[in-house]
């Protein structure tokens, strides 16, 4: 739990220290529900830090590039790293540690307010020992600008 605590107060560290945009939102994805935070989501690379919740509490740091960036539409492509302190069983299975993540999807901004979008988004994870899966998703996203 300390690893986590300090990734994540160095990660807001860095978002104040750059002055950017933040962006807050929420991400269902078919294997837990991850809050966000992250800089500004227009831009051709962005970084967020998304809090996993479920049977174990975890961190995801994940930077990505915005191959597409229209007003009401971006594309994205990402790398991320998880960090999970406890068990929690999948198909029979446990993890822990570290694993990769790299995250595709696409933010859509559907209303006049361009800050607000909701998102879908599909990522295979990685893990050492513990074999891959694909996990997928939506959720929405706001930018306080």
């Amino acid at each position: 739990m300390k690893k986590l605590f300090f990734f994540s107060i160095f990660f807001l560290g860095i978002i104040s220290i750059s002055q950017a945009q933040v962006s807050a939102g929420i991400n269902f994805q078919n294997t837990r529900t991850f809050i966000t935070i992250g800089t500004d989501p227009d831009k051709e690379f962005f970084g967020e830090a998304r809090l996993g919740l479920g049977r174990a509490i975890g961190l995801e740091l994940v930077g990505a590039y915005n191959f597409v960036r229209k007003s009401d539409v971006n594309a994205y492509v990402g790398v991320g790293l998880g960090l999970f302190d406890h068990y929690y069983s999948r198909r029979d299975r446990y993890y822990n540690g570290t694993y990769l993540v790299v995250p595709f999807g696409v933010l859509i901004k559907p209303l006049d307010n361009k800050n607000f979008g909701f998102l879908i988004e599909a990522a295979p994870v990685f893990y050492d020992e513990y074999g891959s899966y694909l996990r997928g998703g939506i959720g929405f996203k706001y930018t306080f600008r």
